[in-house]
Formats: C-alpha cells, structure tokens, sequence
C-alpha cells in the first residue's frame, strides 16, 4: 500500500515518533539505543520504529545481527528541517544579538564569564525544534562567534551539543540551573 500524505502528516502527528525520528537525524542507531537515549519503553520504540518503517520512511539494516534504523530518503530529513523551520517562523524565535549588554538584561544579570555575540531562547520547546534551530543560527553566525542556547527540555539538553560537534562547532561550557534551564554555550568553527 503506497503511502498518501495523510498517512505521512498522522504519523508524524505524535510526539514520540518525532523524538525517535529526530534520534535518527544524526546516528544509524538500534531500538534500544533510542529507547535508552529517550527513557522510554523499548516495545513502545520499536513499534514505532516498525510502524514507519512499514510506511517506509524509514529503513533499516543489519550490522553484527542487529538491526539498525535509518531515513529512507533523505527528503524526509529536508520534510522536517522545513516544517521546523516553518513554525519557528511563525513563533517568531530568532537570536538575540547581544551588543549593548541587552543579554546580561535579558538573563537578570546571571551572565557567565563568557560572553555571547547572539543569544537563542528556546524555552519551551521541544525536539527537535531546538535542536535545528541552533544550527541553523550558529550557520549564519560569524566564525569564532558564541551562541548561548537556552532549553528547558533535557533531550534537547543532551542532542544540541551532540549535533553542533558533529557539525564541528566547538561547545564552549553546558550549564544546569536549579529551575531546568540549561545553558549551552558554543562557538561557531572556524572554518565556514
């Protein structure tokens, strides 16, 4: 049964499957390497993971007796880059530029020794909304700038700086504070 773009636009309707899609942005990973990674049930993973890949958004592989699972286009990837894109435009999120001191304001005078030339509040939000739109702000910085990175939701806590190193951004310091924020602080590479 071909898939119709109902299919397609339901089944990403649902939080976990985008979380588990989004664990697969980067990595060609296992079940229980995501289920592990999202603390979530491994059942619950893999059903999802079976589900799309039946759809055949996904595809999978077998490493070692193993199975691994992976987009089966990349047009997929571009889908959700696009969407995300789309509703953080709609939300309005953009950095912060931090001249004139405007972010030690913005953060009630907590400001680290480091200071940020942009500032991206992400409070909120969850994956992969962050996750994309700090490396889409950290793409149109300046090489050798600091994007300070403000989430609320631990996986993004956890994928962002993953990601920006993979992209080969440098992460500067990733702070907790007593009320869930976390603050990630990187550098844009060098070499553009």
């Amino acid at each position: 049964m071909p898939l119709k773009l109902p299919d397609l636009f339901r089944t990403f309707s649902n939080q976990t499957r985008i979380e588990i899609v989004t664990m697969l942005m980067d990595n060609f990973l296992t079940a229980s390497e995501i289920a592990s990674l999202l603390q979530i049930d491994l059942s619950t993973v893999y059903r999802h993971l079976q589900q799309m890949k039946k759809l055949g958004i996904l595809t999978s592989g077998h490493l070692h007796g193993v199975e691994r699972f992976d987009f089966s286009s990349p047009h997929i990837f571009r889908m959700l880059d696009e969407a995300i894109s789309f509703i953080t435009e709609l939300k309005g999120f953009k950095p912060i530029s931090c001249s004139e001191g405007i972010c030690s304001y913005y953060l009630g005078g907590e400001l680290d020794v480091i200071e940020p030339d942009q500032l991206l509040d992400m409070r909120g939000e969850s994956c992969p909304i962050p996750d994309i739109q700090a490396r889409k702000t950290l793409e149109n910085m300046n090489p050798g700038e600091v994007l300070l990175v403000i989430v609320d939701y631990p996986l993004s806590g956890e994928r962002i700086p993953v990601s920006i190193q993979k992209e080969g951004h440098e992460i500067i310091k990733k702070i907790s504070d007593k009320y869930g924020d976390i603050k990630i602080y990187m550098r844009r590479r060098e070499n553009a």
